[in-house]
């Protein structure tokens, strides 16, 4: 039987899984995704975390038990940074492989580090090293980075375009940007949930992730802030920045208790006081009524500011 790898759906897997899942299909290995984020998942996760730890890597931890028994390894990289550039990614990238190793020490896993910052690999070089572990040739590992990376592209691609489309054929009024991490926004019990019910109350969602030129965005965004050193960070902040003169307000989904992500959110509160802003602090213990509450009297605002221009 061929080997399988299981993929947790947290973290890395929404940027990450189509680069990936390709190159293992390439390799002849199964990956094998965990199912979408439900409420077992997540208690799951919150009992193995600590009480400190940021939701999204309490939701890692109840992916990748959700895998055990079913899959031969579990892979978990680490990122210190983005493979393209210097922009530093949060400490919970970092820890995300000794975390899990540490939570589960009797469970098989893999892993991949990029880190161009500090002595390590490049992306190519760490991906290869892992086709190499999972014993295919270099050539043939090179050959199947180049299919996943083309693959990947596509698949970005597609996402910007289709929210293009989206917004171009839009019957709503208003227009809304959801600013948030990609885990966060395609997560069924964080970012989700609350896409939908922006789109019930009638207004259009751009979503930050899919704001076209993702380098270009986070060099923009130092022009706002010289000193943000966190790359996704500021690939919100650049999105926002970009969008502003076509949106009616921002919507800034946190994850409690994630620190860059606060420092951000006061950084735009204090720097776009001409615009609506809401901003969503999740946890475990978020309600679902709670959040339609916020999120309609965030529309009302919204279409009160059109009711006053």
């Amino acid at each position: 039987m061929p080997h399988t790898v299981g993929v947790p759906r947290s973290l890395f897997f929404h940027t990450e899984a189509v680069l990936v899942c390709s190159f293992l299909e390439s390799l002849g290995i199964v990956p094998v995704m965990s199912p979408p984020t439900d409420r077992r998942i997540m208690e799951r996760g919150c009992a193995l975390a600590v009480d400190e730890t940021c939701l999204p890597m309490k939701i890692h931890l109840g992916h990748v038990d959700a895998l055990r028994g079913r899959v031969d390894s579990v892979l978990v990289p680490r990122y210190a940074n983005l493979p393209s550039e210097h922009g530093e990614m949060c400490v919970k990238f970092w820890a995300a492989h000794d975390i899990t190793s540490n939570t589960f020490p009797d469970l098989p896993l893999l892993t991949y580090n990029v880190d161009r910052l500090y002595g390590g690999s490049s992306e190519r070089s760490a991906l290869v090293g892992l086709g190499r572990e999972l014993g295919a040739t270099r050539l043939r590992a090179h050959a199947a980075l180049s299919k996943a990376r083309r693959d990947a592209e596509r698949a970005r691609d597609e996402l910007v375009a289709r929210q293009r489309r989206e917004l171009a054929e839009t019957a709503c009024e208003r227009t809304v940007i959801v600013a948030a991490h990609t885990y966060i926004l395609d997560d069924e019990m964080m970012g989700a949930p609350i896409v939908r019910l922006l789109r019930e109350q009638g207004v259009a969602v751009v979503r930050s992730d899919r704001v076209p030129g993702a380098p270009e965005l986070r060099r923009r965004a130092l022009e706002f802030s010289p000193a943000l050193k966190w790359a996704y960070n500021r690939e919100q902040l650049g999105a926002v920045m970009a969008m502003r003169d076509r949106i009616d307000g921002v919507m800034l989904l946190l994850s409690f208790p994630c620190g860059p992500d606060s420092l951000v959110s006061e950084l735009m509160q204090r720097k776009m006081r001409d615009i609506p802003m809401s901003v969503i602090v999740l946890d475990e213990l978020t309600a679902t009524g709670g959040l339609q509450t916020r999120v309609e009297s965030f529309c009302d605002i919204v279409k009160l500011r059109e009711v006053r221009a």
